[in-house]
């Protein structure tokens, strides 16, 4: 049942990739001038997310094209808010689905994507072994970072579902808090450029702020709980 389950979803993803493969070819020549011209995005307003959500999930599972480009088309048809919480949600849904197919898929599978991306997933491996969500959220927030395989080392990694799937959200709102600002001049008016910046910066400083502590803290308590189990087995013996 899980194979079949498995097998309709890559289906439905190579039925999009099908549908949309001029978009995809666009993309990937990142010719941002012709999607963002006001009569190809006033021809298609909430349609436009039939074909940027999916791409999004698409783009989280194989990297095809810069995530840009779908960020600032989101900006540019819904503004600042809608643009931000649909390019949030998008990027976020990518990030679930390759989690959920490294998860599912063989262990053969597996290994053979491992071996050709040794390197780089084992460096991964282990920053998210050592530093656990935090690792996850700082990754997320660099664009550059392709998400595949922030994914795919994630669900190799002790790291809960649970705890991939906020750590997800933070880092991939902090990615495109960070792309729609350098994208600022084709969608942004100088209003808000400075609040919007000035939010970018205390939300990082926030986050960075908080899982520092947690992981330090983390740190700190482990001599303590050895220290308890030392005394405990102590106690046994000379009991």
């Amino acid at each position: 049942m899980k194979y079949i389950r498995i097998l309709l979803l890559l289906g439905f993803i190579g039925f999009i990739i099908y549908m949309v493969w001029d978009w995809i070819g666009l993309f990937m020549q990142q010719d941002i001038e012709y999607f963002t011209a006001e009569s190809f995005l006033g021809e298609l307003g909430l349609s436009l997310l039939w074909v940027t959500i999916p791409l999004m999930i698409v783009q989280g599972i194989f990297t095809l094209f810069p995530v840009l480009i779908l960020i600032i088309l989101h900006f540019i048809s819904f503004g600042v808010v809608g643009g931000f919480i649909i390019s949030v949600i998008g990027a976020t849904l990518g990030a679930l689905v390759c989690y959920w197919l490294t998860d599912s898929f063989s262990s053969q599978w597996v290994e053979r994507f491992w071996n050709k991306r040794e390197k780089t997933l084992n460096w991964l491996l282990r920053l998210m072994t050592t530093y656990g969500v935090l690792i996850i959220v700082l990754l997320r927030s660099i664009p550059f970072v392709p998400s595949n395989l922030i994914s795919i080392s994630a669900a190799l990694s002790p790291v809960t579902l649970q705890q991939y799937v906020w750590s997800s959200v933070l880092g991939n709102i902090s990615m495109v808090w960070l792309l729609s600002l350098l994208s600022a001049p084709l969608w942004m008016t100088e209003s808000i450029f400075l609040p919007y910046l000035v939010g970018y910066i205390i939300y990082v400083i926030t986050l960075v702020g908080f899982y520092s502590y947690r992981y330090y803290q983390k740190k700190r308590l482990i001599p303590q709980q050895r220290a308890r189990t030392v005394r405990g087995i102590l106690k046994k013996s000379t009991g």
